[in-house]
């Protein structure tokens, strides 16, 4: 497509970051003339029905052109008017641009029922399709895109956790193939505190998202449970995104299915003593408990000694690959 010709105005819309009011002001001053209503009721809904993205009008002499990028793109030259009707229409723009507030989950939720099976991640095949490829990137720029402040308390722990795991598949598929994260960048464990998330227009890290944000301003130690680091000694990746509405039985539901496998904890037949997941061990203060059996035992049907020694099993970073 050849640049367009003309001033022309960026307007960006990352998460509720914005004014309407202003930007549609903003906006307005660039324009001589109005746009025929139809003409942007149609681009409206052809935004609605996408994700918002970068908006870029360019005044020529033939009239206004809008281009919208991120998820489409396109280009929709709309006729001159009048100046009253630009700012209408601008208000009618940006805010359809806001549109969306609430994660769309659809396609994030197609490719973990895809990829995600009973003892690891099926990356082998997902980068032998590069349209999931690229459907992963979609959904995490439609994560960087969500309006967080419109949505509940929960809806906003459960979309960081789905930004978390999300990001962290698409770290180890733009490396694959690879024995471990660990590998991944110059220092070992780099990856984890990389700035390569985009989030409301600001990159940030996987340490930032679990650590700054997820376990301080959401604190919950179940959240140990539904993160996932790519790795075989980590609790597996739910095979379905995290919902608001269903994120306390979900979570119960992945604590208990960690509990109960040897990942959390193994029983030494000789001695008694009981080997522990480090998780335990390095956020000691997230449990708050003289044993790791104490906080297992709420999810265990088979309840563990909470007075046998305790000791801890060797973290494996091996990545957690499928073998189907």
């Amino acid at each position: 497509m050849a640049a367009p010709q003309g001033k022309a105005l960026a307007v960006v819309v990352p998460r509720c970051e914005f004014s309407c009011r202003a930007s549609a002001r903003r906006l307005s001053q660039h324009c001589s003339a109005a746009s025929f209503p139809v003409a942007v009721f149609i681009l409206i809904k052809k935004v609605s029905r996408s994700d918002r993205g970068r908006l870029t009008t360019t005044q020529t002499k033939n009239g206004i052109k809008f281009e919208l990028s991120r998820h489409i793109d396109m280009m929709l030259t709309m006729p001159l008017f009048n100046r009253p009707f630009c700012l209408l229409c601008s208000y009618l723009l940006l805010g359809a641009l806001s549109l969306q507030a609430v994660p769309n989950y659809t396609e994030y939720a197609r490719l973990l029922e895809t990829y995600v099976a009973d003892d690891g991640v099926r990356y082998a095949a997902w980068v032998q399709n590069q349209a999931d490829i690229d459907a992963l990137d979609a959904v995490l720029e439609s994560f960087d895109l969500t309006q967080l402040d419109e949505l509940s308390r929960d809806a906003q722990k459960a979309f960081y956790i789905n930004l978390y795991n999300a990001a962290m598949v698409q770290a180890v598929l733009d490396h694959y193939p690879l024995k471990s994260v660990k590998g991944i960048g110059f220092l070992p464990f780099s990856i984890f505190n990389k700035k390569y998330i985009s989030l409301g227009g600001i990159d940030v890290s996987l340490n930032h998202v679990e650590k700054s944000v997820l376990l301080q301003r959401y604190f919950d130690p179940r959240i140990h449970f539904a993160v996932n680091c790519a790795s075989e000694s980590c609790p597996p990746l739910r095979a379905e995104p995290f919902w608001g509405e269903r994120l306390d039985e979900q979570l119960d539901e992945q604590t208990g299915l960690f509990a109960a496998s040897d990942r959390a904890a193994r029983v030494n037949a000789k001695s008694g003593a009981i080997a522990y997941s480090e998780l335990f061990k390095w956020y000691v203060d997230d449990f708050d408990v003289k044993t790791p059996a104490v906080f297992l035992n709420r999810y265990r049907a088979f309840e563990l000694s909470e007075d046998a020694a305790v000791a801890w099993i060797d973290y494996d970073w091996s990545l957690n690959a499928s073998k189907n």
